[in-house]
């Protein structure tokens, strides 16, 4: 077992025995209280002390290296073991010896696997950002050098390295939905039907099942795949644009791509989505 303490003033630190640990805390905290400088309340409450389980694990070619210093911090703000105890769904806190060690082991791997995918997450996130802000910075001198400034509703852009090994897409992903008279809509669509009565109710159902909500959201795809239907009618045509008017772009979302060129001369896309890998 080992321990940790830590404070603003110290910062982190590790200890052999619980007593050193909190001997380690009761000094900072000392300290803080005759420092020149005045900690805050908040940072005063942010010193604490408690015990870490040695973790470690083991490496193979394809296998990861958990630095010890993400779990711990983890465990700073979120201790797994207080006094001997583990707290389980119910917030009730059962002492460790009468946790059964098969739930301990589930425990310590789902942890393990947590903290890494936590902070992985995190980089890709702050990465994203930062690739999307060189990126829009570059789009930004390009456009000024034709003496034009790049608008909001730019489309997709492509950039590759001088050699062509490496190439780098921004794909822009826009998630459309329907104004409130997409209903004017369905409703002259079904009216229109009414001079199909051969297939009217096969039609009908068409209509209907496009215009199905799933978790109350209209799908829009399936609607707008509505204008395939080959129908001569004034209200199917009057439906038809009402659909094409009520149409509203909800959000737009920029999306980054890199692709690496493979031995054809084509290009390999190099995911950072895990299901993808």
């Amino acid at each position: 077992m080992n321990f940790y303490s830590y404070s603003p003033h110290e910062g982190m630190q590790y200890h052999n025995t619980k007593a050193e640990a909190k001997t380690a805390a009761e000094q900072a905290r000392k300290a803080m209280n005759h420092a020149d400088s005045d900690y805050t309340m908040g940072q005063m409450n942010t010193i604490t002390w408690g015990e870490v389980a040695e973790r470690m694990v083991l490496t193979t070619d394809a296998g990861y290296t958990l630095q010890r210093q993400e779990l711990i911090s983890y465990e700073v703000a979120h201790p797994q073991v207080i006094n001997g105890k583990m707290e389980n769904p119910f917030g009730d806190h059962i002492q460790v010896k009468n946790i059964k060690p098969r739930d301990l082991l589930i425990h310590e791997t789902v942890l393990l696997i947590a903290v890494i995918w936590m902070a992985t997450s995190a980089k890709i996130k702050r990465f994203k950002g930062y690739a999307l802000m060189e990126i829009m910075a570059l789009a930004d001198i390009l456009f000024e050098e034709h003496g034009v400034k790049r608008g909001g509703s730019e489309g997709n852009m492509e950039f590759k390295t001088f050699d062509g090994r490496f190439k780098l897409n921004v794909c822009i992903q826009k998630t459309l939905t329907f104004g409130p008279e997409i209903q004017v809509a369905r409703q002259k669509m079904i009216a229109a039907l009414d001079s199909y009565p051969a297939e009217a109710d096969d039609l009908k159902t068409i209509v209907t099942t496009a215009y199905t909500q799933i978790d109350g959201q209209l799908r829009v795809a399936e609607i707008l795949r509505l204008r395939n239907l080959d129908i001569k009618n004034a209200l199917w045509i009057e439906g038809m644009e009402i659909v094409a008017e009520s149409l509203r772009v909800e959000s737009s979302k920029k999306h980054l791509r890199f692709y690496v060129r493979n031995e054809q001369g084509g290009y390999d896309a190099v995911p950072l989505d895990i299901a993808a890998l």
